[in-house]
């Protein structure tokens, strides 16, 4: 299915590849001025200046073949919208990317709560019989927007995000179970005074080197079935 057949899932109430591209760049907009108003006095920003991409994937586990889409995944799709609908606010805005991926554009993101509404569907989808009956695995990936005190990404280029929070997803490919990385701007960012345009395209070529330097931080998510979230 191509990246904007979402579209068959309207049914679900969620929005599509088409939306999202008139949408997105507004709401990035909207934080790099939040940002620049907000910058001055706190480097920290205040968190209602954040915008969260949460990029949620299913894959087979290991060693078993992913169900057939025009029987089992159907169903198995519109259910883990379902999941993901229920761990978030009526402000987040749920879209199908294509027939595995799913995706939440949270408004409003306190940083170091971010890995809240992650945290809390891999502990719903893990405790789903649906997705262990056909042997899939979720992996959610998020970023935090803006990722520099000097947020000068063009707007248009949003699925540069989308992208590095599917990037952030594969982190976890190795993992028997579901999990999460998330990434938001590090301690030592502000000293640094790198512009997002520089920044974006370094997190895609060596992440770890700018996380242990403090630019960036990475959380991490593991959740086990049968765990509580966290409150």
């Amino acid at each position: 299915m191509a990246a904007g057949d979402g579209i068959q899932l309207d049914h679900l109430k969620v929005v599509d590849n088409d939306f999202l591209d008139v949408f997105m760049p507004y709401e990035l907009r909207l934080a790099q001025r939040r940002a620049m108003v907000w910058g001055a006095e706190a480097p920290d920003l205040q968190p209602n200046a954040y915008v969260g991409l949460y990029l949620v994937r299913l894959e087979p586990a290991a060693g078993v073949e992913g169900p057939p889409w025009d029987t089992v995944g159907r169903t198995i799709s519109g259910h883990t919208m379902s999941l993901l609908r229920k761990v978030l606010r009526d402000s987040d805005i749920p879209a199908v990317i294509s027939d595995w991926e799913f995706l939440a554009v949270l408004r409003d993101v306190d940083p170091q709560r971010a890995f809240v509404v992650a945290q809390r569907f891999l502990t719903s989808a893990g405790e789903s019989g649906e997705l262990r009956e056909a042997g899939l695995l979720t992996r959610v990936g998020y970023v935090i927007y803006p990722l520099s005190p000097q947020p000068n990404l063009p707007v248009e280029r949003w699925h540069l995000l989308l992208d590095l929070a599917r990037h952030m997803s594969e982190r976890g490919r190795a993992a028997a179970s579901g999990c999460g990385f998330g990434l938001l701007r590090g301690p030592n960012l502000v000293e640094t005074g790198i512009p997002e345009s520089d920044l974006v395209p370094l997190a895609f070529q060596n992440v770890d080197t700018l996380t242990k330097a403090g630019i960036l931080q990475i959380q991490r998510i593991q959740v086990l079935s049968g765990m509580s979230p966290a409150g």
